[in-house]
């Protein structure tokens, strides 16, 4: 340990000081702290700073050049600054990150919030960019909390978004990509009164503000999530692909054997070579499973397989190997022998058919088997045919809901299998649950899609929540046994879901973490919830179209709350494709669906049901309004976030090499996004707003611009504010861009459509 002598000049407000500070000889810029605080602004240092002038010790060791892991720091923290400044107060000594500790984690030290380093950009003189706040102001209140030093004429300007991009490191691994950061927030008090009555001192009791009751969103201060690998480890690490699936000349001989028992429904049924259905379960493997994981790979035998599951998982596979025409061929016959086999066996059993007596809870037997991976088959043939419109037709999903829903209500909905303690019953349990559980959630996302009733509702789950991801792949029962030891029994989907809507101080609120599939099916019941509630208001007898202060506000807790969990999941990751699958990559998408969704009811407006571009953006146009306000402010706030690091990849590169990958709900999410994202916009740059652009808005308005021109050549904030659409029309078709290219699923291409139709209504309006 030596003593030395520290001179920093402030690259903010250049202010010189020195300090006598204890320092170790070793470099600690791995722990990520910046222990040294400008005593006249929220600036701060690290040891490796460039605004450390020198370091005087006996041996007068010149300071070494600052390092990669700062200037990524830097770029963030520049970002932070941009949309939500507020000062952070850093401890001089972080724990070092475990390794399996997330870089979210509420645990972790925060970021300290740089502001931007050009303190004299001259703002807008004829735009409602300049605000109504002094120029000169000591304080100001940004999402509910004080900072000090910023004034809107030290709003973020393009040079420092520039460095924010910049800091942003490209992919080091070809499967291991950083996309779509979970939005962040500081702590936000809201006002039940109105959204714009700023009489309310927000700036007082520190200690209010950092209690959950007055933040309804993650409360991770400035701290934006590194857009780095989550460890210099992680590359090799990430999630390779699958082992392929061999089909062998027996086992195709015995679907041929097993298709013959169906001649009266299918007389000349065409089952494609061996390499082909390798090929296409292979597909399914490596595309789909890890969506939708309620198969356990390591013991799947393929040999043993129903031929309705089979034949299923073939066509599905298919689609991923850009075979259309062979999974529209597998899918028919796949559709036809499961509906014949159901109606043989547990619609009309004849003598010495199946028992009509059987649940999904009995042992392993052939019976509860085969009810199983009829259920099983049915999902596949409904992961297929809901993204068409034609082949297949999009109304066959919609049939086959229903028989989907009955084979688990008559099988027991909750009832699941004993388990004696051996991995063989723990197996057949758990995949009972999975799959009823995301049964449950492919029936929501039907709902989110076409408009439609849910046929399973949220209260009637009582079934515990799945179990990890690690534990789930586990290859031995010495391997399962080790990690099961490691976690913690799975609480039951309801007790966890009352937990969310719980105030955290109370003692039922224990829900301290969740599995990836665990957060997804809390996520799709916080939706579903959100849906009903929006379908109720527009009753006759309702006397607001719009959700309540109370309602909004204990599902906002739920949300955060959430966030708060996933963050504690250690196999939480913001890539989708991160070892561990990418469930909860997908679960941030349906995150910000939520918070979308509570501001805007997307719920009667999108009309995808009519697979017509024009009929969908005309609706959206016409059908969907939003007040500004504080809540509209925060989930538009989580669109840009979503938008902004595929501009940095480059929407194309991002567009033709990622979005295949990627869940068609990232998609439907995304729809959202982008019309919620424009309508704001519209609201925001209007000229002369009444009332004025709070000072979250504003910031909010420069990150959408700087991001825009980062994408138009040539573009500048004079024509892009030159009148309050065009840079909603732009920002629209950005988002449309994701979703224009030869996608697997007609859906998606037809969300790009709608948002490309959407964005020409906006330039018409232009003309």
């Amino acid at each position: 340990m030596v003593k030395a002598t520290r001179t920093f000049q402030c690259q903010r407000c250049s202010r010189t000081f020195a300090r006598l500070e204890h320092l170790q000889r070793h470099d600690r810029s791995h722990t990520k702290e910046k222990p040294y605080v400008c005593d006249k602004c929220p600036k701060s240092f690290t040891r490796n700073s460039p605004s450390v002038s020198r370091d005087t010790d006996n041996g007068d060791h010149p300071t070494p050049p600052p390092s990669s892991t700062d200037h990524v720091l830097d770029g963030l923290n520049i970002l932070a600054s941009a949309v939500a400044d507020h000062t952070v107060s850093t401890p001089t000594h972080g724990p070092p990150r475990g390794p399996h500790q997330h870089p979210l984690s509420a645990s972790q030290g925060s970021f300290s919030s740089g502001l931007p380093a050009a303190a004299d950009q001259t703002p807008l003189a004829s735009h409602p960019l300049q605000s109504a706040h002094s120029p000169g102001a000591a304080e100001a209140t940004v999402f509910g909390e004080s900072f000090s030093g910023y004034t809107t004429s030290n709003a973020y300007d393009g040079d420092d978004f520039t460095s924010f991009l910049d800091s942003i490191p490209l992919p080091s691994h070809p499967y291991s990509p950083t996309y779509q950061p979970l939005p962040v927030f500081p702590a936000w008090q809201f006002d039940s009164t109105s959204d714009y009555d700023h009489s309310v001192d927000r700036t007082g009791a520190p200690e209010a503000a950092a209690t959950p009751s007055s933040s309804v969103l993650p409360r991770h201060g400035t701290q934006l999530p590194s857009l780095q690998p989550e460890s210099p480890q992680a590359s090799p690490r990430a999630r390779q692909p699958k082992g392929a699936i061999f089909v062998t000349t027996q086992c195709r001989d015995r679907i041929i054997t097993l298709l013959a028992d169906y001649a009266n429904v299918l007389p000349d049924a065409f089952i494609p070579s061996r390499h082909a259905l390798s090929r296409c379960l292979t597909g399914y493997l490596s595309g789909y499973h890890d969506h939708y994981p309620f198969m356990h790979i390591p013991t799947l035998d393929i040999e043993s397989v129903s031929l309705q599951l089979f034949l299923a998982m073939a066509a599905l596979g298919a689609r991923y190997c850009r075979e259309p025409d062979t999974s529209l061929s597998l899918y028919r016959t796949a559709r036809t022998i499961t509906m014949e086999h159901i109606r043989r066996t547990y619609q009309f059993p004849g003598p010495g058919q199946i028992s009509a007596k059987f649940r999904l809870s009995d042992t392993a037997t052939p019976e509860s088997q085969d009810l199983l991976e009829t259920m099983q088959a049915l999902l596949l043939l409904h992961s297929v045919s809901s993204w068409f419109k034609c082949d297949p037709p999009h109304h066959e999903s919609l049939f086959m809901r229903s028989f989907m829903e009955t084979m688990l209500r008559r099988g027991g909905l909750n009832e699941l299998p004993e388990q004696d303690g051996s991995w063989e019953s723990w197996i057949r349990r758990e995949c009972v649950k999975r799959t009823s559980l995301i049964v449950y959630c492919y029936l929501n996302i039907l709902t989110i899609v076409f408009d439609i009733t849910p046929l399973i509702l949220t209260e009637e789950i009582c079934m515990d929540l799945p179990c990890s991801e690690k534990e789930w792949h586990a290859t031995s029962a010495v391997a399962w046994m080790q990690e099961r030891s490691q976690t913690q029994p799975e609480p039951k989907l309801q007790d966890a879901l009352s937990s969310l809507f719980t105030h955290p101080t109370t003692a039922k609120a224990n829900l301290e973490s969740f599995s990836s599939l665990g957060g997804y099916v809390l996520i799709h019941a916080i939706l579903q919830d959100i849906w009903l509630l929006q379908k109720a208001r527009r009753l006759p007898l309702s006397r607001n179209s719009s959700l309540s202060t109370a309602e909004t506000l204990s599902l906002e807790q739920a949300l955060e709350q959430w966030c708060q969990c996933w963050e504690r999941n250690q196999e939480s990751s913001i890539d989708p494709f991160n070892p561990h699958g990418p469930l909860s990559f997908t679960s941030t998408a349906l995150l910000r669906l939520a918070y979308i969704r509570l501001n805007a009811d997307f719920t009667s407006a999108r009309r995808l049901q009519t697979w017509d571009p024009s009929q969908i953006a005309q609706s959206l146009r016409q059908n969907l309004s939003v007040q500004r306000g504080d809540r509209l402010t925060r989930a538009a706030l989580h669109c840009a976030h979503a938008l902004s690091t595929p501009i940095k990849l480059g929407i194309n590169y991002v567009a033709h090499t990622q979005v295949a990958s990627w869940s068609n709900q990232y998609a439907l999410c995304s729809l959202e996004c982008a019309v919620l994202l424009a309508k704001w916009l519209e609201k925001a740059t209007v000229p002369n707003p009444d009332p004025a652009l709070t000072e979250q808005e504003t910031k909010l308005l420069e990150f959408v611009i700087e991001m825009v021109m980062e994408t138009q050549h040539g573009a500048n904030r004079e024509w892009l504010l030159e009148n309050n659409t065009r840079l909603s029309a732009i920002v629209t078709r950005l988002w449309a861009r994701l979703f224009t290219t030869d996608h697997i699923w007609e859906l998606v291409n037809l969300i790009g459509q709608s948002l490309s139709r959407y964005a020409d209504i906006l330039e018409g309006v232009l003309r």
